[in-house]
């Protein structure tokens, strides 16, 4: 079972690291800081918050008697991800504007662990609970197999080990400080990207399809 999983992740993990892509990679190389570090930091909650939503969702939907062995509702699948897409491109255009969480250094906040978390590794955990909320094929296929393959403990060790035969797609985000070390412009870039990434969510596939889907 520990073997399909992991083989399961690595099949389908192209898909997975090119749904964050358009995420991660300008949000990484326009962060306020550039470390390797930081940068496996950012990525490690990205992707952290990202594990819990999809454990958020199989629980909700196993609960409301919503997950259906081969099959899930593609139009609820479809108002997810609208949802999903105005929450993230919500979270990336405050970050690339540069808006402040309350309790940030620069806030004035007087709570040490807070002042820690910082702007972007709230940016960064944000994102990735909201890029979770995506039904995409790979995830439901190891969210039915992790419910109707194993109940409690294995189930949970199936949708675990999906996601870790999913992970060298995202080793070649830890070199991102080697290349936004060597130039401030690619910063700046970045934070132009993130700008209109964000927007393309908002309006493009969050509000029209919303408004007029």
């Amino acid at each position: 079972m520990i073997l399909e999983a992991v083989l399961l992740g690595l099949s389908t993990g192209t898909y997975c690291s090119m749904y964050c892509g358009p995420v991660l990679i300008p949000f990484l190389c326009g962060t306020e800081k550039v470390s390797y570090k930081r940068n496996a930091g950012l990525t490690g909650a990205f992707l952290g918050a990202r594990l819990v939503m999809y454990f958020i969702l199989g629980a909700v939907f196993g609960a409301m008697g919503l997950l259906v062995q081969e099959f899930f509702d593609p139009s609820f699948a479809r108002r997810l991800s609208v949802f999903a897409y105005l929450f993230c491109g919500l979270v990336l255009l405050f970050n690339s504007l540069g808006v402040r969480f309350p309790w940030t250094k620069e806030c004035g906040c007087k709570v040490p662990s807070l002042k820690m978390v910082g702007n972007d590794f709230m940016t960064a955990i944000l994102a990735g609970l909201a890029v979770g909320m995506h039904i995409c094929p790979p995830m439901w296929t190891a969210i039915v197999r992790s419910v109707f393959g194993g109940n409690g403990i294995p189930g949970l060790f199936y949708l675990v080990f999906f996601y870790i035969g999913s992970l060298p797609f995202f080793i070649p985000l830890l070199g991102i400080p080697f290349v936004a070390k060597r130039s401030a412009a690619i910063r700046q870039v970045a934070r132009i990207s993130q700008f209109l990434i964000a927007l393309y969510f908002i309006i493009f596939n969050g509000l029209i399809p919303f408004l007029f889907g």
